[in-house]
């Protein structure tokens, strides 16, 4: 039996290429052996197996790498030792003990027998098989040593264990350090005490983590879900050699290892030893369809390139505020689920955070209902509250490593999707401060103690956030004397308790409260005639009152607005780079100068590629920039009360104006603005270096 599994993983090896594989990693080991003075005790290969295809091919053995992986893998350790021994390709192999061989399971059949449910995941008896599951990174350790493998010998000069390969401790599954490097192994021959040569023990890399189920992060459902109630619990999982690198703090990953029982100091816990790590990305699907009320809605208005993106705004969320009010707000707040929605690729480039969107205005209950609203459109938000911190915390790590475990914070856990800071002038004044440093550099700086460094030293160490910062804040709620709010005469009555450094790091700023006393007494009246019609409603028929797109529609349509990559174009950067060159210079040079952030080009390609997707684009526009533009002028006119084209801010809508801003007339004023646009850039920026592109 033995060696017809050892002819079929032959076989078997042979058939997708990894046999030739491993004669070349022998070949390149032998080279490296050529060169050393000490030959090398252990030399460890990668198999990668994919169980699906093996079972296919042979079912015994695929069943034994599904169920039984220890002994699979002494199958697959004879198979590389006969190899090399067979054509000589690694002279200093003497014994099967010096191959060690790490079988890489990439995923498991979907089945539900072979899902780990981190729910209910206790310490009762576990198949030590494999398993697989989705987990979120809540903490990690530093990297930090294992002994991979280790030799021992015989004292005694006689004895058969004397020889120098015949006890060789490799690291297994699961394991613990004690199973590997112990004082008191004896020989099966003599019963002395073997003694280890310490030159010959090889170390490798080792991370701890803990991971959270996904269904955990679902705690601002807008409506009650089946996952309500439910206990969730963190897990470890014990990374080691090549799987240690890439592992991102709030990250989605699907783990393929095996439950192992830990104990240590008495305490009893499950943990897994992970075989394989696959980051979850944003992908684009074919199934994905749009719904058919975004389709009709998307027909329907066709014949503008303004009219689809700005119609999404204004029948987004009805059921918190009416249609027109808060349009501004409501526009950005799709514009940052769009982005955070990205391509993973996307993600990882260092100026790829989401688009952070803070809402000021008076009216704070509904302003925290409407983003509440929007953190349920994400695909991973967490509610920052007093009893989280915020960016990481440093706790000793429980499981005898000797290292410290990083906690993430409720920024890193929001990796991928959005973190809600509620009220943020209700926040500390030296919280505020961090929070602006970690949104200037985009990463969280973690201090580690002396005491769990290897150097001694205080070390610093950056994890990257990538998500979107929503907050909300009441510009009368200023706490500072008179004097001061005198002194910081265009900030103080804008913001409340926010500086305005730190609210230079916000991608949008969006004033809900209109400059005319019409504007806000309009939206007031239409929430106060949407709360009484509610309120004389029956209960069944109040179940009955739809939205004008409901939220699942919503989610849809996002996920498929995510899949796009819209490229950018070069009418596009023209009018981007022209704005931004122009505002700068003029701004700071004119009588009403006000600052102008040098983040701002950044920001508004980051704003128009997501209008871009927001209109199902596949490239960004002349549009796509022009809307872009226009969005961030009115922000910053709103916070300065000057705009060097003419904006007006219009928080809401008037009865009067819905029409013009959804129908042809928005397109004559966008073509106006167009017009004002380049007289700006070829005063102010004629020396682009991308100049205008011929019609």
């Amino acid at each position: 039996m033995q060696t017809s599994l050892e002819e079929s993983a032959v076989e078997y090896l042979d058939r997708t290429g990894a046999l030739q594989k491993l004669l070349q990693d022998c070949r390149a080991r032998a080279e490296i052996e050529s060169t050393q003075d000490k030959p090398s005790a252990v030399f460890r290969f990668i198999l990668t197996v994919d169980p699906v295809d093996l079972v296919n091919f042979d079912s015994t053995l695929g069943n034994l790498v599904l169920h039984y992986p220890l002994d699979a893998g002494r199958i697959f350790q004879d198979v590389v030792y006969f190899s090399i021994k067979a054509l000589d390709l690694i002279p200093q192999v003497e014994s099967r003990n010096q191959i060690l061989v790490h079988l890489s399971i990439p995923t498991l059949p979907s089945l539900p027998s072979y899902s780990l449910n981190l729910t209910d995941l206790s310490c009762q008896a576990v198949q030590q098989r494999y398993f697989q599951f989705e987990g979120i990174v809540s903490s990690m350790t530093n990297v930090i040593q294992y002994t991979q493998s280790a030799r021992y010998q015989c004292p005694e000069s006689g004895c058969v264990g004397s020889e120098p390969y015949t006890y060789i401790r490799l690291h297994t599954a699961g394991a613990s350090e004690s199973r590997t490097i112990r004082p008191d192994f004896q020989c099966h021959y003599c019963g002395n005490t073997l003694e280890e040569d310490i030159s010959c023990r090889i170390l490798a890399d080792k991370r701890v983590v803990k991971m959270l189920d996904p269904a955990a992060m679902s705690g601002l459902s807008w409506s009650p879900d089946d996952t309500a109630g439910r206990r969730h619990q963190a897990v470890t999982v014990f990374l080691r050699e090549e799987l240690v690198q890439g592992i991102q703090m709030g990250g989605c990953y699907t783990v393929v290892g095996i439950p192992t029982i830990d104990r240590y100091r008495g305490d009893i816990t499950m943990s897994i030893e992970a075989n394989s790590v696959v980051k979850q990305a944003v992908q684009p699907s074919s199934t994905l369809v749009l719904p058919d009320s975004v389709a009709r809605l998307y027909q329907d208005r066709l014949g503008s390139p303004y009219s689809f993106a700005a119609s999404l705004a204004f029948a987004f969320a009805s059921s918190v505020s009416p249609p027109g009010t808060y349009h501004k707000l409501k526009m950005s707040m799709l514009l940052s689920l769009v982005s955070t929605h990205s391509n993973d690729k996307v993600k990882e480039e260092k100026d790829s955070g989401g688009l952070h969107v803070m809402a000021v205005g008076s009216d704070t209950l509904v302003l925290s209902r409407l983003l509440t609203y929007c953190a349920a459109m994400s695909t991973q938000c967490v509610h920052h509250t007093a009893d989280k911190h915020l960016f990481a915390k440093v706790t000793k790590d429980t499981h005898g490593t000797g290292t410290c475990s990083i906690d993430a914070g409720s920024l890193l856990l929001s990796h991928g999707g959005c973190c809600f800071l509620g009220d943020l002038g209700q926040v500390k004044r030296d919280v505020q401060s961090s929070l602006q440093g970690v949104m200037e550099k985009e990463a969280v700086t973690v201090q580690i103690p002396k005491k769990y460094g290897d150097s001694g030293v205080l070390q610093s160490l950056e994890l990257p956030i990538r998500c979107s910062i929503w907050a909300y804040t009441d510009p009368n709620s200023c706490k500072k004397p008179a004097a001061a709010a005198a002194a910081d005469l265009f900030l103080q009555q804008e913001l409340g308790n926010i500086s305005k450094t730190l609210a230079d790091c916000f991608s949008l700023v969006c004033y809900t409260d209109s400059t005319s006393e019409a504007g806000d007494m309009y939206a007031e009246s239409l929430l106060v005639e949407d709360i009484l019609n509610c309120a004389t409603l029956e209960e069944e028929d109040l179940e009955n009152v739809g939205e004008l797109l409901s939220a699942k529609d919503i989610k849809q349509f996002l996920q498929v607005a995510c899949c796009l990559q819209p490229q950018l174009t070069p009418t596009a950067e023209y009018l981007i780079q022209g704005y931004f060159v122009s505002s700068r210079r003029l701004r700071s040079n004119s009588i009403q100068s006000c600052p102008f952030p040098p983040t701002a080009l950044r920001t508004i390609t980051a704003v128009a590629g997501a209008h871009a997707k927001l209109s199902l684009r596949t490239y960004v526009a002349e549009e796509d920039a022009l809307m872009s533009i226009y969005l961030f002028e009115e922000s910053v006119t709103s916070r300065y009360g000057y705009s060097i084209l003419g904006v007006q801010p219009t928080p809401h809508f008037r009865h009067g104006n819905i029409a013009q801003y959804l129908g042809k007339e928005n397109d004559t004023q966008m073509e106006h603005f167009h017009l004002q646009l380049l007289r700006l850039i070829s005063s102010h920026a004629q020396d682009l270096t991308i100049k205008q592109p011929e019609e």
